[in-house]
């Protein structure tokens, strides 16, 4: 099975190396980059800080930001942080709306920064006394790879890894005037979670999501439907 993995190109290169270590056929194509900000912050202003992203807790570490009240989203983002010695919560499900309903009550009456990227949910906004720390921007990536992976679309299975991904694929697809949604139809096409697999209907495809939103739960669904097809 031939599967095209749609990460950012600083981070793809794990996920590739685990999927063709499990025997698939893997074509790893960016269609969001990362462009980190410039920013002021100083954690002993709040009591709590929220990481949505591994990319933000890398930024984080990088800048030598500790805090002693961490919630991140996801087991990549709190490890990442716990290479820095930072112990991070994470809530049950990796998004920010799970989070936002879990802990809601507990972060009233706290000083709460949000770090996260450009694009993030909004319903973080709704948590009292928070201020957002932009850390960096994500970017649509149209360049003549991505240009010539719609035109081909040589794969059997698809991952989109985020909201934002889904955007800038669609959104090159239709520049380049490719109904890509038709196509689409005879491939397996996986969202890494809910606001991605919600972007993902609104162009009429019902993507499949693994139970926990994480690049280990796609493998073992891809390797299951791996395993029927030879049956």
């Amino acid at each position: 099975m031939k599967v095209a993995i749609l990460r950012p190109e600083h981070v793809a290169g794990e996920t590739v190396e685990m999927f063709k270590g499990q025997g698939f056929d893997v074509v790893s194509i960016p269609f969001i980059k990362i462009v980190p900000r410039d920013f002021e912050f100083d954690p002993k202003n709040y009591d709590v800080l929220i990481v949505t992203s591994r990319t933000s807790a890398r930024i984080m570490v990088e800048r030598g930001i500790k805090h002693e009240n961490v919630i991140a989203i996801g087991k990549k983002t709190a490890e990442e942080l716990r290479k820095a010695g930072i112990h991070a919560r994470i809530p049950t499900r990796f998004d920010s709306k799970t989070l936002y309903e879990e802990f809601k009550d507990e972060l009233k009456g706290k000083r709460v920064a949000i770090l996260r990227s450009n694009r993030g949910d909004p319903i973080l906004l709704n948590l009292p006394n928070v201020d957002e720390i932009v850390l960096y921007d994500i970017e649509f990536e149209w360049g003549e790879r991505q240009k010539k992976f719609l035109k081909d679309l040589d794969f059997d299975a698809i991952v989109f890894s985020s909201r934002m991904t889904v955007k800038s694929f669609f959104g090159l697809a239709d520049y380049l005037g490719i109904d890509v949604a038709d196509k689409l139809k005879d491939k397996i096409v996986v969202a890494i979670g809910p606001p991605t697999k919600e972007e993902l209907s609104r162009y009429g495809i019902d993507a499949l999501m693994p139970k926990e939103w994480t690049f280990d739960s796609i493998l073992k669904l891809l390797k299951s439907i791996k395993t029927e097809q030879k049956s």
